[in-house]
């Protein structure tokens, strides 16, 4: 058997064992159990997680379907344990989990075969891409240890791979070439091809994969479904696609390596400041630094070495006998994804801002326009709330709908309708504006058209204000004549314990306070939130409400950190030329206290003409959409 990942297992396993414990405890807890035949699915890039425990006691049942979710039959098709058994033997030394290894693998395969049920259970197309990595990693393990596995393995092996060798070629239409399934299938396929060294199967998994990512991969280095976890999956892919084809020697075209490259960047550079996912889309929360570290080495790209820091066990794996190029940290940590109409604001080291307005992306997209996710030292304050389920029903409905984000509801109605646990309706079209990035402020701002038949548009304002606070700013604009009501909601993570306090209403939880709008009613209650799938719990929703009947401004400040005195009043802008005051519907100002320091904001929605252009707001006098002028510093010009 060819090399695929190690030359040595022992060696490698013994390095993982004394430098990675904790991986080896974990991997040995999941061993144990599936040599009683109790499975769980708890790796780190598990698509469908579930720590509920099945246990088969009267022999397994390839096809069966726990809990009413079929996620956890595909989750179980995709043999993760027969890593955890491979490897636990290689830490132990112990004969049952090559025991074990052997049963499980002959029960498959005598046990199941591919036909009309089958197919969409045990021998769905993705889990059988998915599947063809476990089985060589185990039988390499096995085999560069000194422990090979006996001729009739072997044999059962070749048989089952030239099996989902036909039924993988075969599966490949529209729906393949621009989903994850695709990538993960031709990933499978490569391996087949270069297990048997045949040339014709490589060459068309990788024709395959060439252009599923062309057409997944945008130009910004983000995936197309709008889901960190899924493009960490497809760039799992990518990146055993080419650590394998370096290693038998097989060139892969160079389109194909800048892609699975820029998406590894992309991926890292919309991950938190620890190197985990935010809760987009259909994610998790995940750390990704593994693959940061995999492409770093492949690419030997020294800003992947900065996201990836120390590589952990999963990197050797793979790699050990590959190295780091040396860190280079980026000149700029925030970035702007056009393409996909995200962004990253960095504040500072301990603290980012997410905000998204664009793609929708596939059915593993969210209902999410104008959300944002607030980090700071460690957690995510205000927080997307995660998936939770792929069951259609209220728990996926709240996850994934408009009201599972921070954004803004228009007379009790999404933007955007779910029709299933998959599809939309009514695509809240959106426009973001290029972001300003500046050493003490940044400034994103977008809109969309999801309340359009009702002549609604909406669009938000951040300002990030150095390291302290957010001034968020929702303009609603109304082109009729009617009353409209408004909800902007803030969602906190489950650690948080909010409040509405009285006075001026601040609204206090840990390290976050709002300070509401005046116009705007506070209500606190609680609201479905999943980090991880399957797994459950509560946070605290902040709902501001109100009525308006003509285009409204609403400014809500939100500091974080230090527990800082903290107060927002709104300015008049007038023109310098004439004193003519600039009516609130074209923009309005805001002065802002923060501890010690004051900032005089300038927020203008709209050219106002009349009474000359200069404008005056507070203690600065400019022409600007966006400006901050702290204390008596120079004015700071965010939009012209």
């Amino acid at each position: 058997m060819r090399k695929f990942y190690v030359d040595d297992a022992r060696l490698v396993a013994e390095y993982i064992r004394t430098g990675f414990p904790e991986h080896a405890a974990e991997q040995k807890a999941l061993a144990d159990s599936e040599c009683d035949n109790t499975f769980i699915f708890t790796d780190r890039y598990e698509m469908e997680r579930c720590t509920r425990p099945v246990t088969f006691k009267d022999g397994i049942d390839w096809n069966y379907v726990p809990f009413g979710d079929e996620e956890w039959n595909f989750a179980f098709s995709r043999h993760t344990f027969l890593g955890h058994l491979s490897r636990t033997f290689l830490f132990s030394g112990e004969a049952k989990y090559r025991e074990n290894f052997i049963r499980l693998f002959r029960d498959f395969a005598s046990s199941t075969k591919l036909d009309d049920k089958t197919r969409s259970r045990s021998w769905r197309s993705l889990e059988c891409g998915i599947r063809i990595e476990n089985w060589i990693r185990g039988f390499e393990l096995f085999e560069r240890s000194g422990n090979r596995l006996d001729d009739g393995m072997y044999e059962t092996l070749e048989r089952l791979l030239r099996e989902h060798e036909e039924y993988l070629k075969d599966t490949h239409t529209a729906f393949h070439r621009l989903s994850n399934w695709g990538a993960l299938q031709d990933h499978g396929l490569f391996l087949i091809g270069a297990y048997f060294d045949d040339e014709d199967t490589m060459a068309l998994a990788v024709e395959r994969l060439d252009e599923e990512f062309m057409l997944q991969t945008f130009s910004d280095g983000t995936h197309w479904e709008q889901s960190p976890m899924y493009q960490a999956e497809v760039l799992h892919a990518g990146l055993d696609t080419a650590l394998v084809a370096s290693r038998i020697g097989w060139r892969l075209p160079k389109r194909l390596l800048d892609n699975i490259h820029l998406l590894a960047l992309g991926m890292m550079r919309s991950a938190r400041p620890d190197g985990k996912c935010y809760l987009f889309g259909d994610s998790d929360e995940i750390d990704f630094r593994d693959q940061a570290a995999i492409a770093a080495a492949l690419f030997e790209d020294s800003e992947l070495s900065y996201f990836a820091g120390r590589p952990d066990a999963e990197f050797h794996w793979s790699c050990h006998d590959m190295e780091l190029p040396a860190p280079a940290k980026p000149s700029s940590l925030s970035f702007f994804f056009a393409d996909s109409g995200n962004a990253i604001v960095r504040m500072g080291n301990d603290s980012a801002l997410r905000f998204h307005a664009g793609l929708y992306g596939s059915g593993h997209g969210h209902l999410d326009q104008l959300h944002f996710d607030l980090y700071h030292k460690g957690r995510v304050l205000i927080t997307d709330l995660g998936r939770g389920t792929y069951v259609d029903g209220e728990w996926r409905r709240a996850l994934k709908g408009p009201l599972g984000h921070n954004t803004v509801i228009i007379d009790k109605k999404g933007f955007s309708e779910m029709t299933d646990s998959w599809g939309i309706r009514n695509f809240a079209e959106p426009v973001m504006s290029v972001p300003v990035f500046g050493k003490s402020y940044n400034l994103l701002e977008a809109m969309h058209f999801g309340y359009f038949g009702s002549a609604v548009v909406v669009r938000r304002r951040i300002l990030t204000i150095e390291e302290r606070a957010l001034l968020v700013l929702d303009e609603v604009m109304l082109a009729d004549s009617g009353e409209h009501s408004v909800d902007i909601l803030f969602h906190f993570d489950e650690e948080t314990k909010a409040v509405v306090l009285g006075g001026n209403r601040i609204v206090m939880s840990a390290q976050v306070r709002i300070v509401p709008d005046r116009r705007l009613d506070s209500k606190i209650s609680r609201y479905p939130y999943s980090r991880r799938y399957n797994e459950r719990s509560e946070s605290c929703m902040l709902t501001l409400s109100g009525r308006l009947a003509s285009t409204t401004t609403y400014a809500n400040l939100i500091s974080y950190g230090e527990m800082e005195s903290i107060s927002i009043e709104p300015l008049t802008v007038t023109k310098s030329l004439s004193g003519k005051e600039v009516p609130e519907a074209y923009g309005r100002g805001y002065r802002i206290r923060l501890g010690n320091d004051t900032y005089d904001v300038l927020g203008i929605s709209r050219e106002f003409p009349e009474g000359g252009f200069l404008l005056r707001c507070g203690t600065m006098e400019t022409y600007a959409r966006v400006a901050v002028r702290k204390n008596d510093e120079e004015v700071a010009i965010l939009r012209r």
